[in-house]
């Protein structure tokens, strides 16, 4: 089974700008979902996944320099187009990527609740400006930024082995598929075949990565109605996948694990013990089973999910959000399933969608996912055979190929959502030239805000935030 990205990717260059604009909002209209932004000192490019057959279109844009607007950035990430007043910014609100809007609400009565940039616990640092009128949020703030990381431009000009370990932790949370949607992307480009048994080996890595993240979610959504017990169920279970990783792959997040062209296996256990594994994973869907199924039957947790958090419609008309948060407005959006990858040709998961768009979807998608994807572990643990896996070290990469074609593109469904990699490479050298990254949380991140402040109040703010699950690592990468 092949990962090379076999279905067509068309490329169609528009030279007006206007045009380009009005190209790309016509295909977001006719059954196209906007997956990355791209560009550099002499191009734009738009790329788009067709929802129904899985095709990719790439609009390209020639850019004119303008001595008024001055020369544009290096690079443009989806957080350059969304975050900043970068060249052109104004204009990147047309494409349907919007954030809250950035100016301060006035009016007798009102206060600023400030939270962070340093919160507790192991939270990232983002700076919340919560505008209320008593304990009615009315307006929100988000400052990022904090720790920016730079990740696209310390790859640029490095080779493909060199940059595989920056990329792999873009954020920790989902190294597996950061590391996956990097390697698809150079494949695609280099056009090169991958052996069935790896295909298996990364579905099976991806699963298990998914099912810690919404255990992990889930413990975090439990504790903000104030149910220590739950979460500290949730969190016991989640060890026991992390213990399983390291069994299995000899590192608990699997950590460099995946690299273009196979998977590394130098930290592989010689004797897997793969019964034993799958007895640990059979208790884990158990377990997590019971627990949702209390939780459902716990008032006091589910008066307080229930329509706090609504994801106004304007928002789901304008950003689309992805993952579990896009899935619980009925956003039928899954990359498995629109553009199989790996051993998903095969698997073919079952997509859940709820339309309340309130915090409790959000709970229900990630427990039904959760169980999903705790089933597929299973199933994929009696198809994985370690000894049919080429033994490849990490020093035993393979470097020397060049490219196929310039650019390559990598879609994968996250835990958090779609997450796209776009990687264009030195036809001469094989470096990587040029590096885009759009992660869920980036997309995800301009629906938080107007769903906070929807009629929602103070007491509300930390399941909100729970149930949304998002990245600032993700957004600051």
């Amino acid at each position: 089974m092949a990962s090379v990205l076999t279905t067509t990717v068309q490329y169609q260059t528009i030279n007006n700008y206007g045009a380009w604009v009005k190209a790309w909002q016509d295909h977001r209209q006719s059954g196209y979902e906007s997956i990355l932004l791209t560009g550099d000192q002499e191009s734009l490019m738009a790329w788009l996944l067709n929802r129904d057959n899985g095709d990719i279109l790439a609009l390209h844009h020639r850019v004119e320099l303008s001595t008024k607007l001055g020369p544009p950035p290096s690079h443009f990430g989806i957080e350059e187009t969304l975050m900043s007043e970068h060249w052109l910014a104004r204009d990147w609100s047309e494409l349907g990527w919007e954030i809250s809007d950035p100016s301060s609400a006035r009016g007798k009565g009102l206060f600023i609740y400030p939270l962070g940039p340093v919160r507790a616990d192991v939270s990232e640092s983002l700076l919340y400006q919560l505008i209320v009128m008593g304990d009615e949020i009315v307006h929100v703030r988000l400052k990022n930024g904090f720790k920016h990381r730079h990740v696209r431009e310390i790859v640029r000009g490095r080779t493909v082995q060199e940059a595989m370990p920056v990329v792999s932790v873009f954020t920790m949370t989902s190294t597996v598929h950061h590391s996956l949607a990097m390697a698809l992307a150079v494949e695609n480009a280099w056009g090169i075949d991958i052996p069935l048994a790896v295909n298996v080996t990364r579905t099976l890595m991806a699963e298990l990565e998914r099912t810690m993240s919404h255990l992990g979610d889930l413990a975090a959504l439990a504790v903000s109605t104030g149910l220590p017990v739950p979460q500290m169920q949730y969190l016991h279970l989640k060890e026991q996948v992390l213990r399983v990783n390291y069994g299995l792959f000899g590192h608990r997040y699997m950590k460099g694990a995946i690299i273009p062209g196979g998977v590394t296996t130098a930290l592989w256990s010689e004797d897997p013990r793969l019964s034993e594994a799958q007895g640990v994973i059979e208790q884990v869907l158990h377990q997590s089973t019971r627990i949702a199924h209390d939780l459902e039957h716990t008032t006091s947790f589910l008066d307080r999910l229930h329509g706090a958090g609504v994801v106004p419609k304007s928002t789901l008309e304008t950003v689309r959000p992805v993952g579990p948060v896009g899935r619980a407005t009925g956003l039928e959006i899954d990359v498995r399933l629109i553009r199989p990858y790996g051993a998903y040709h095969d698997l073919k998961p079952k997509t859940y969608t709820l339309a309340s768009a309130d915090s409790y979807a959000r709970f229900r998608i990630r427990t039904q996912e959760l169980r999903q994807s705790l089933t597929l572990v299973l199933e994929l643990l009696t198809r994985w055979d370690p000894s049919l896996v080429p033994r490849i070290t990490q020093h035993q990469e393979r470097v020397d190929f060049l490219p196929k074609q310039p650019w390559g593109i990598g879609l994968v469904e996250a835990p958090r959502g779609l997450l796209a990699y776009g990687v264009r490479l030195n036809q001469d050298t094989g470096r990587i030239a040029h590096l885009s990254v759009a992660t869920p949380s980036q997309r995800n991140w301009m629906a938080y805000a107007p769903a906070m402040a929807n009629g929602n109040i103070l007491q509300d703010f930390p399941i909100i935030d729970a149930s949304f699950s998002l990245s600032v690592a993700g957004l600051d990468g």
